[in-house]
């Protein structure tokens, strides 16, 4: 008998975390492909929760995320590349202005996002620079400075 109360006391110990509720800092990595201007970007994002669709709109430099969470506290770890929307952000989540910590260093935004509530949600996250745009200037730039640098050495051996 006894043998018998320590071996279920022990697989209850056991088995009850297999099957216990999912932690709320518990990850799940999803990439975003993003092409525009001719170029794929991947936006990666490390969430407790499902992003189920998304947007990007480079006239408005937006990243808009359809999530869907079963959780009551959300965390999300945001990777944006900084060639496709940078600069000062700004974040909604359904249409109220949030405040993550945002960290960057010479390749991407790394953002760090916390919200309760489970259920759909809207995260628009806004840039102040699309880079890709300038890449339709580039050649113009190269083009004018070229004539330049050929003007000023005709000038200097005439």
């Amino acid at each position: 008998m006894k043998y018998l109360i320590v071996t279920v006391f022990t697989l209850i110990l056991l088995l009850s975390p297999a099957y216990g509720q999912i932690s709320d800092k518990t990850g799940l990595r999803q990439n975003i492909e993003i092409e525009t201007g001719g170029y794929e970007f991947k936006v990666g994002a490390t969430t407790n929760f499902d992003i189920t669709n998304y947007e990007f709109d480079k006239d408005e430099k937006r990243i808009t995320l359809f999530i869907n969470s079963g959780l009551e506290n959300n965390l999300a770890e945001i990777e944006i590349p900084k060639n496709l929307i940078n600069g000062n952000f700004t974040f909604y989540l359904n249409e109220q202005e949030i405040f993550p910590k945002v960290l960057v260093n010479e390749q991407i935004s790394f953002i760090v996002l916390e919200f309760p509530g489970s259920g759909t949600h809207k995260l628009d996250i806004i840039g102040t620079t699309y880079l890709p745009e300038f890449s339709d200037i580039a050649p113009l730039v190269l083009a004018t400075s070229l004539g330049g640098i050929i003007f000023l050495i005709k000038k200097k051996f005439s």
